[in-house]
């Protein structure tokens, strides 16, 4: 039987949408280049008991983990949760094994020589494989110049989402760029880059921008307790002003 790779895709809510049936809408012999992909293969292990989350005795577990950690030595690949890869500076990648699913960062073309060295596994075989975000590895001078590219995108966003009802209100400039970042940041291998924690480039480069439209009268803004609040102008303002952003 063939392996299924279903490519999951966000359902603009940030949450990636549920697949009801199992599809194959995956190409696993395309040539992905340098990119990489979050993948989890789903596996069936007879010796592990799902219900209750335990191996049906030690000489089980310990027979899966040798098969499962020599398969991981033999692939190459670093065999790892991610949190060593994102706590160094080799960024390379990575699988971690459980009885029901081996998932990590592996590149796209490397997906099709894991999952069928998975299904020939003498204690587990194959489900179906599920797909998520592209990952890339790229420097941050590269990086840069992806946002760059992206500048006048953001710069509209911004506007748009700091736009407030009345003259009074503001927002939060870290709320808003936060939720800017979230929609251009690339996924970079190893690196958080402010997605569930603290900042990054992603969110340093939108806030310059924002600093940049503050200083060209495109955005109002105020600050309390070290907090920055911002407002896009109204019409009314843009008109007074002779400026007009769309």
């Amino acid at each position: 039987m063939s392996i299924k790779y279903i490519e999951k895709a966000f359902n603009g809510t940030g949450i990636f949408a549920s697949v009801e049936k199992i599809s194959d809408n995956w190409n696993p012999d395309a040539d992905y280049g340098n990119e990489y992909v979050r993948v989890h293969f789903r596996i069936d292990t007879p010796t592990f008991d799902t219900f209750d989350g335990f191996f049906k005795s030690n000489e089980d577990r310990d027979n899966w983990n040798n098969e499962a950690d020599n398969l991981i030595k033999s692939l190459g690949i670093l065999q790892d949760s991610g949190f060593s890869v994102e706590n160094s500076k080799e960024k390379q990648a990575y699988l971690y094994t459980h009885p029901q699913d081996i998932s990590g960062v592996i590149r796209k073309n490397d997906v099709k020589r894991v999952a069928e060295a998975i299904d020939s596994m003498e204690l587990s075989s194959i489900r179906w494989v599920d797909l998520f975000e592209t990952i890339y590895v790229i420097s941050n001078e590269e990086y840069e110049e992806y946002l760059n590219g992206k500048r006048e995108a953001i710069r509209k966003e911004l506007f748009t989402v700091a736009a407030t009802a009345r003259t009074t209100k503001y927002c939060r400039a870290f709320d808003v760029v936060r939720s800017l970042a979230d929609k251009f940041r690339l996924n970079r291998l190893g690196l958080n880059d402010g997605k569930n924690r603290g900042s990054g480039q992603t969110i340093e480069y939108i806030l310059n921008v924002a600093n940049d439209m503050i200083d060209e009268g495109l955005l109002k803004s105020f600050e309390r307790n070290g907090e920055k609040y911002i407002r896009s102008l109204n019409k009314t303002e843009q008109k007074q002003m002779k400026i007009k952003f769309e």
